[in-house]
């Protein structure tokens, strides 16, 4: 029989000398966690997808975790732990200590059993747990955070993590220095088969609205429109955010990433944890809910940066867009202007224009907070060049657009100097996939001009 030496003190580094049935690993796998199959947060996503068909874990209570644990006398002077298949660490005094960055694997061997574990912040930090767990809808492990209170010999849980079976648990926690107990407890079912993994890791720099690493923690924006700019500051970093739709809402998304190596994503949860749809980086999402609550996570699938920033924007569209007015259309290389070649009154465009306008709803109130998009048909290839942009508070947007597609030069003009070669090219706006009127439907698109004197 194997034999460890436990001690919980301020001597707690003769903790956790033997390993019991837990192996270790160096390395952290390379893909953040495992996402499953993703539906795009577009107008299409189901609204509440999954509200009937799911446990609400966020409002039923799970079985009690303790919020404070005494530690035995025991504790303070060290005791002989006999070894078994599954780990002796099923209580605090009897937890394996575990090194911030590694992997450690471990069994459950019935339901109700825990496992423990602790490790030392040396320096205050923001401190990450992540539990990957069994893949199974039979089984079902939560994750807990204790900070010991050396003073009074008791751990107290500073934060948790309840998800569902087959769902990774996280949490994390702004951490003096210190001892913090993990523990990974069975609220159903137990696998002596499939181990489960924990981690634990520090991170010296972080952001102003840490910790929210899971809906427990998630920064609660209720119902009004935010900007949120944050980091991802560890490769299991996550950011949520929890807002409130008092009534059925069109909720507009952007996230925002300049970095050239992190890359990010968006996902949006009902109530129940079920994802509504995921957004990319750098890209808009619209989608129609019921009045509920809802949950926006952040994280870095693959790559992050801590030195950049992202932005994430929320905003509730007021109505249904049913027509556009265009007022300007700029355009790069000198062919500037609103002029009639001969087929009408049209905007003169190259390559780079901003599309400037008003959205307005049938009755013709301008429309806050609306996702409009258009195409312009180009005539060589066909090609289509899409333009997005978001109205502000009075229904005014502005739209970038590069068209990246020469003009053939079907039609010609001579003015005084110079013959002007150009097409006319369709212009089409949209508002939540619906075409919408437009006081414009073409545009000049200049190809070249040739001097003749």
């Amino acid at each position: 029989m194997k034999t460890k030496l436990v001690g919980i003190t301020v001597l707690l580094v003769t903790l956790g000398l033997g390993w019991g049935g837990v192996t270790t690993h160096a390395q952290t796998p390379a893909i953040h966690k495992d996402l499953g199959v993703t539906t795009p947060l577009v107008q299409n996503v189901a609204p509440n997808n999954g509200l009937n068909n799911s446990k609400d874990f966020l409002t039923i209570s799970k079985s009690e975790l303790s919020q404070s644990i005494t530690l035995p006398s025991s504790a303070r002077s060290f005791s002989v732990v006999a070894d078994d298949t599954y780990g002796t660490n099923t209580t605090p005094d009897q937890a394996l200590f575990i090194q911030t960055g590694q992997a450690y694997q471990g069994y459950i061997a019935a339901e109700g059993e825990s496992r423990w574990f602790y490790t030392q912040v040396t320096n205050p930090a923001k401190l990450t747990s992540f539990l990957s767990v069994v893949n199974s809808a039979t089984v079902d492990y939560d994750l807990s955070l204790y900070y010991l209170n050396e003073e009074t010999s008791e751990i107290e849980q500073v934060a948790f993590s309840t998800k569902g079976p087959t769902q990774y648990e996280q949490l994390s926690h702004i951490a003096k220095a210190g001892y913090y107990f993990i523990r990974v407890s069975s609220y159903q079912g137990a696998d002596t088969t499939n181990p489960f993994t924990v981690f634990a890791v520090t991170s010296d720099s972080y952001d102003a609205s840490e910790p929210d690493d899971n809906p427990w923690l998630a920064k609660d924006k209720g119902s009004a429109p935010f900007v949120s700019t944050q980091n991802i500051d560890n490769r299991f970093d996550e950011d949520w955010t929890k807002v409130t739709l008092t009534a059925q809402s069109k909720m507009n998304l952007r996230l925002d990433n300049t970095s050239a190596y992190g890359t990010y994503q968006l996902q949006l949860f009902n109530a129940n944890l079920v994802s509504q749809g995921t957004l990319a980086q750098n890209t808009n999402g619209q989608v129609t809910l019921p009045a509920g609550t809802y949950y926006i996570q952040v994280l870095a699938p693959s790559t992050f940066d801590l030195t950049t920033p992202y932005k994430l924007s929320v905003n509730y569209q007021t109505a249904d867009v049913s027509r556009v007015a265009i007022s300007n259309i700029t355009t790069d290389g000198g062919v500037y202007g609103f002029i009639n070649y001969g087929q009408g009154n049209k905007w003169r465009v190259k390559n780079n224009i901003v599309i400037s306008g008003r959205a307005f709803d049938a009755t013709g109130n301008p429309v806050a907070n609306a996702i409009v998009t258009t195409n312009i048909t180009t005539i060589l290839n066909g090609k289509v060049i899409p333009g997005t942009a978001t109205t502000d508070a009075s229904g005014n947007f502005t739209m970038p657009v590069n068209i990246d597609n020469p003009g053939v030069g079907q039609y010609t003009f001579q003015s005084s100097k110079y013959r002007h070669y150009y097409d006319i090219v369709r212009i089409q706006f949209f508002s939540n996939g619906k075409p919408l009127n437009s006081d414009i439907s073409t545009l000049y698109h200049f190809a070249y001009e040739i001097y003749t004197g």
